[in-house]
């Protein structure tokens, strides 16, 4: 289904949002201020506001506004704890409009991914990706202009073969964070998501897997590794009891990271990476100074979204050379506390493929724990909580997944059903359990 009825306004809206993608992604290029992206989230939502006034798909409108919901609640709570903390601790409302704004940024960026959805539906991952592409490449070749072409390509096939060990002054400048994260979703996605066109994915994946090279992060391309390898592990497998398994995928991880605080706090895991010669690249200064600052037990409630940053831009007493933890989970802990910060896992890991798998079937939930490991495999160095090109692009890759599935009642997932044939098989499931349930009931009323 297609909000742009005539072909000539379907390409010319094609066009221009792709027009707003490279400015939009040219800013994540670090070559723009940062508030045109955000003003460019605003832009496509009021487009897409526009749109549906004019030709109105309330089930697309609906469907958006259910993944905005799904994907912004844990900011919400993040945001509704710190006021809390904010309003005991008598802060001014300088102090709270300042730790509001990244919450305010997220939920333009969440708009966003829903409103260009709604737009143009499954086509919006390839459009994304075409803006995406202009803007990065632009970039590229300022650089290859300015260290001559021979340098660039040379430093870029030693940046391949020493795995990022041994980095030109060209590579540096390609190493952009906000974009080659993003660049592994796109890299995760054209590698397990079938699209009608194989010639068309093959490109895209290229084109994907080309900038994400370039930009060459090492903690992502593990991470993008390990989660189309389990992706495809899960199709195989096929479990029955998914929503048990992403409870128990949920529990462990959250307890395993728990532990990697604790390691922190105590300071064994930076003598563990000393013994064994890892150089944490300035974090173990980093996570030494911030051990002190919060208790691993329930009692700890955290100290407010966006405390790191502004002690360290504000406190006289802070003399350490950067302004970020490069550790998401610690970050968040001593931010939100103990209680919000195991909501956060759960909610991530275990309730929202609950959610995808109960509407959408497995296939689409499998998509979601894959990218989930991703994500949560980057928080591990860097602070992709807020980053732009990640949060955006996973989100809107599982809201065109799932729009797939919900918009084509004979799509056929990887047991050849089609969606409606699930549902129906989910439902005399129910209802043999009710008469199940019904017979034993009588049962125990006849004894």
């Amino acid at each position: 289904m297609d909000i742009f009825k005539s072909k000539p306004l379907k390409l010319a809206s094609a066009g221009f949002y792709i027009l707003l993608m490279i400015v939009c992604f040219y800013c994540a290029c670090y070559q723009l201020p940062v508030g045109v992206k955000y003003g460019i989230n605003l832009l496509v939502v009021g487009w897409a506001c526009l749109m549906f006034f004019i030709h109105p798909m309330f089930n697309r409108a609906i469907f958006c506004l259910r993944f905005f919901a799904l994907f912004f609640f844990p900011y919400l709570m993040f945001w509704i704890w710190s006021v809390a903390i904010w309003i005991s601790e008598f802060q001014t409302f300088n102090y709270i409009l300042r730790g509001s704004l990244n919450i305010f940024y997220m939920a333009t960026n969440i708009l966003f991914a829903a409103a260009a959805v709604y737009l143009f539906g499954e086509d919006t991952m390839p459009l994304t990706l075409a803006g995406m592409a202009l803007a990065n490449g632009l970039v590229a070749l300022q650089v290859a202009a300015r260290a001559g072409i021979g340098t660039f390509i040379s430093e870029y096939i030693r940046l391949l073969i020493t795995f990022a060990d041994d980095t030109g002054g060209a590579m540096r400048q390609m190493e952009l964070h906000d974009m080659v994260y993003g660049w592994g979703v796109m890299v995760i996605y054209y590698a397990i998501h079938k699209e009608k066109n194989h010639k068309t994915q093959a490109v895209c994946f290229l084109i994907s897997m080309l900038f994400f090279t370039l930009g060459f992060k090492r903690i992502a391309v593990p991470a993008a590794l390990g989660a189309a390898v389990m992706y495809h592990c899960l199709c195989r497998w096929k479990p029955k009891h998914i929503r048990a398994l992403a409870n128990i995928m949920a529990l462990a991880a959250g307890g395993c990271i728990f532990f990697y605080l604790w390691l922190i706090k105590s300071g064994i895991f930076v003598e563990l990476a000393n013994e064994l010669e890892i150089d944490l690249m300035y974090r173990d200064v980093i996570y030494t100074y911030f051990s002190d600052f919060f208790e691993l037990a329930p009692s700890y409630i955290g100290r407010g979204i966006r405390f790191i940053y502004t002690y360290c831009t504000e406190d006289p007493s802070y003399h350490l050379a950067t302004t970020a933890l490069h550790n998401v989970y610690m970050e968040t802990y001593i931010e939100v506390g103990f209680w919000c910060w195991w909501i956060w896992i759960l909610f991530e890991l275990s309730f929202r493929i609950h959610r995808v798998e109960e509407r959408y079937t497995e296939i689409p939930a499998y998509a979601l724990m894959v990218m989930n490991l991703y994500v949560f495999f980057t928080y591990l160095t860097d602070n992709t909580l807020f980053y732009y090109a990640i949060n955006v692009l996973y989100r809107m890759a599982i809201m065109v997944w799932c729009l797939e599935v919900s918009e084509n009642g004979n799509l056929l997932d990887s047991e050849t059903r089609s969606l409606a044939a699930v549902k129906e098989s989910r439902q005399k499931k129910r209802n043999k359990k009710r008469e199940e349930e019904n017979v034993e009931g009588d049962f125990h009323i006849c004894v």
